[in-house]
């Protein structure tokens, strides 16, 4: 028989079992020589639909089998945090009992981290949002400014200069202060006269000093603190010492680039870490916080709202995020340290400091012979197994 038009084309572009692809060579070599297929039966062949096989389209093509499923992905993830979580727990240290390790001063970790502070807490500080946190809460920052705890000026950048009169910063660090001054000169050395301060923001504050060379103003209409009451071992003093150098009172300021004035009210702006919603990741921060602070010098386990509420300043605001342990406050002056009342209240503020600040040299003092006469036990201890253990040796080798 001779295949009518295209038939042959058709017969040819099946899907075939195996068992009529092996015909298919007879077929094609039939048609093309005299237009006729040696066997009719060929021609006419079903094709069973078990062999067929249609082309994947791009919806119905196959999993990758290289891709992890996405659960199995986010519960690998929090696996390894978790591991994280307990490698560090189990290298916490262990501090002696009776001893409140919160009143350990380690401040002077910075001293010897400031050339790589930067590096080390970026990463961490873009990932968890802190670094937008810092613009967001500088950016509110009016008039005369103070910046207390600098570090090394992660926040001079973010200022709205147009509305800062003059900026002053400080931070019980020498070697965090001039990486802060480097800082300023390469980056904003246009924006205006900054002053550098060397010194503890629990000692007096520097005065409020004019750029344009009037008469200084009574206080500092903003002062900025970010991650500093996790570093200073009296938290409730450093926040009211801060306060000390505050303006007495609301008044008006006009911005540098227009006429327009603006109602300043003396604040005091903090951003901090510490204790969280949870329990359970309060308890995590416990344990692990002696280790942290020794090696960082911060401890993060600390109750930022109870240290302001202790302080007796005004908390106008106070928001939380990161599981509640990033903690943004603003701070006002209480109103006995307005008005008639603020020099006694600044009278009875100095007292205090002077009366905390020896009970907590006395008790570092303590603390210090404490642990001197803890490691002496331990090193005889130590002395006296290793002896024990050399004669045990001795024995069986006579």
């Amino acid at each position: 028989m001779r295949f009518e038009k295209g038939q042959a084309e058709r017969v040819y572009g099946l899907v075939e079992s195996e068992y009529e692809a092996e015909h298919r060579l007879v077929i094609s070599m039939d048609v093309a020589m005299n237009g006729t297929v040696l066997d009719d039966s060929l021609a006419t062949t079903k094709t069973p639909k078990k062999s067929f096989r249609p082309v994947a389209s791009a919806s119905t093509a196959p999993p990758n089998p290289r891709k992890l499923p996405r659960p199995v992905f986010i519960g690998g993830f929090f696996l390894g945090v978790l591991t994280c979580f307990g490698i560090y727990t189990y290298k916490a240290v262990v501090v002696d009992e009776g001893v409140d390790p919160s009143t350990f001063d380690v401040s002077c970790r910075y001293n010897a981290t400031a050339g790589t502070f930067d590096k080390d807490v970026d990463f961490t500080e873009r990932w968890t949002g802190i670094i937008k946190l810092r613009r967001e809460l500088v950016q509110q920052a009016r008039g005369h400014v103070l910046e207390a705890a600098v570090g090394t000026g992660r926040n001079s950048e973010f200022y709205d200069f147009d509305r800062v009169k003059s900026l002053t910063l400080l931070d019980q660090s020498k070697e965090m202060v001039e990486v802060a001054k480097a800082k300023w000169q390469k980056t904003n050395a246009d924006d205006g006269p900054c002053r550098f301060f060397a010194q503890s923001a629990l000692e007096p504050l520097p005065a409020v000093v004019d750029p344009e060379g009037k008469q200084a103003e009574p206080g500092y209409d903003t002062i900025v603190a970010t991650m500093s009451l996790c570093s200073t071992p009296l938290p409730e003093l450093f926040l009211r010492n801060l306060a000390t150098g505050l303006a007495p009172s609301i008044h008006t300021a006009s911005r540098k680039s227009t006429d327009a004035e603006e109602t300043l009210r003396p604040r005091i702006l903090l951003l901090e870490h510490g204790r969280s919603h949870y329990s359970w990741l309060n308890k995590v921060l416990d344990v692990t916080a002696p280790s942290h602070a020794l090696q960082h010098g911060c401890w993060w386990n600390r109750d930022i709202g109870q240290i302001a509420r202790e302080s007796g300043l005004k908390i106008m605001d106070i928001r939380r995020k990161d599981f509640g342990t990033t903690w943004c406050l603003q701070l006002e002056l209480p109103e006995e340290a307005q008005g008639r009342g603020r020099q006694q209240w600044l009278a009875d503020t100095r007292e205090m400091m002077v009366k905390s600040q020896v009970d907590f040299e006395q008790r570092q003092s303590g603390i210090g012979k404490e642990m001197k006469e803890k490691d002496e036990v331990r090193r005889r201890e130590a002395d006296l197994e290793k002896w024990r253990r050399e004669q045990r040796e001795t024995m069986k080798k006579g």
